[in-house]
């Protein structure tokens, strides 16, 4: 036997245990690109309940006879609101780059399924392929 059938038989080796790598690599990129997909739907949740919350209680605030109002809290609270707003938006589109597919047909589904609720369509519509160039007028401050 001369050195070619070594090298044949090394290079044979090395080739199945690149597509055992390979094999593995994939199962294992497939298992963290679904826990982030969980996690954004998640945090998807969590933001739109905080953010809820803190325009609630801006509502409630603003409410309060002005006499009785501290200008101080009602500044602090128009603050959380725009930011809990860009941590939205920032959840939305971490969600529109997990997903595999992310156009109107999957948005409109997801609102008929209760995943999202139907006012925050238009937020997720913006990210859409066909709607990229409306995107900067309304994530930059319009809901």
């Amino acid at each position: 036997m001369d050195a070619s059938y070594y090298v044949g038989i090394a290079g044979l080796i090395v080739g199945i245990l690149g597509i055992a790598y390979a094999a593995y690599e994939n199962r294992t990129r497939k298992k963290l690109s679904n826990y982030i997909r969980a996690q954004n739907w998640h945090l998807y949740s969590k933001a739109n309940n905080a953010n809820g919350s803190v325009q609630l209680a801006l509502n409630k605030y603003k409410e309060i006879p002005p006499d009785h109002m501290n200008l101080e809290v009602l500044e602090w609270l128009s603050k959380a609101d725009a930011f809990g707003q860009d941590v939205f938006k920032d959840v939305i589109r971490q969600i529109q780059v997990s997903e595999p597919v992310f156009n109107s047909k999957t948005i409109k589904r997801w609102v008929a399924e209760g995943r999202i609720a139907e006012k925050h369509a238009l937020l997720f519509e913006m990210l859409t392929p066909a709607n990229q160039s409306l995107e900067r007028d309304v994530l930059k401050g319009h809901n």
